[in-house]
């Protein structure tokens, strides 16, 4: 009996539910295409507010005429516009100081206190981060002309920079002490702690993440600052931001001045840096203010 010749198996279908029978063909869905429109939007706009230092850090390692080597630019930075970098420094270290010693304790009172016109207060502390600088600027200049003289002191410059930056020390510290439960205090209270033991030992060191928030950002504002101290700056003392606007004005941009700025630009990136290190991005976040 001869056999019957066998029938070939029909190939499956691709569709047939059968994995690994036939390749599935890669399918564009709209996610993949929404995370790639997303991730060049980011490119894009990290191009674009990049582009601008990496032009000026190349314009800075131009090598001025007669010299072989574009690094000199920062050699001349160390020698010529080192002590405008110390009085920036100088300057922002006390700004901050003080900022902080009044910002604490006026945090605490705001939060922890009711009494009536807290929100208008706050509203008026706040004042300064909506007023042009050079209206600031003006309305200083006056008030150290006609009532405390302080045009030729470092000092005036120093309060005017704490003037500016003083809400933003103000409101990290607000909302830190916002998200602190007062049940803390309450029972260190209870177990005989005075208030300043406990402001001192608990709540210190709980606000500390919104402290350092706010010492970042004035110290930004403070050590970029020129047009506030155009006005109130004293005879003699040129700080690094308004020791390049004068070299722009005066002499044009020129390699040695773009290095200037790149190293201004480093010092207040590293400050970054630091705290993002320490802290993390969780403490520029609270959840309100009053």
């Amino acid at each position: 009996m001869t056999p019957s010749p066998s029938v070939p198996a029909s190939p499956l279908p691709v569709g047939s539910g059968f994995p690994g029978i036939a390749a599935r063909r890669p399918r564009l869905s709209s996610r993949r295409v929404w995370d790639a429109l997303s991730h060049a939007y980011i490119w894009a706009v990290l191009v674009v507010f990049v582009m601008p230092f990496l032009a000026l850090v190349g314009f800075s390692l131009t090598a001025r005429p007669g010299e072989a080597g574009a690094i000199t630019n920062y050699g001349y930075v160390v020698d010529t516009f080192g002590d405008n970098l110390l009085w920036s420094l100088k300057i922002s270290g006390l700004t901050l100081l003080i900022n902080t010693l009044v910002s604490l304790p006026a945090a605490y009172a705001i939060v922890r206190h009711s009494f009536p016109g807290k929100r208008l207060l706050f509203s008026v502390l706040t004042l300064p981060l909506y007023v042009p600088g050079a209206v600031i600027g003006i309305s200083l200049v006056l008030t150290y002309n006609f009532t405390y003289h302080l045009t030729t002191s470092m000092w005036g410059l120093v309060l005017a920079m704490a003037l500016g930056t003083f809400p933003l020390m103000l409101t990290p510290i607000v909302v830190a002490l916002k998200d602190l439960p007062v049940i803390f205090e309450e029972a260190s209270a209870c177990l005989g702690a005075t208030r300043w033991q406990t402001y001192r030992r608990i709540i210190l060191p709980l606000i500390g993440p919104g402290v350092s928030a706010g010492l970042l950002l004035c110290f930004i504002i403070v050590f970029n600052e020129y047009l506030v101290t155009l006005f109130v700056h004293p005879p003699g003392l040129t700080t690094a931001p308004l020791r390049v606007f004068n070299q722009i004005r005066t002499a044009g941009l020129a390699p040695t001045t773009a290095a200037l700025a790149v190293t201004m630009q480093l010092i207040s990136l590293a400050a970054v840096l630091l705290f993002f290190r320490l802290f993390g991005a969780r403490h520029l976040k609270g959840t309100y203010l009053l």
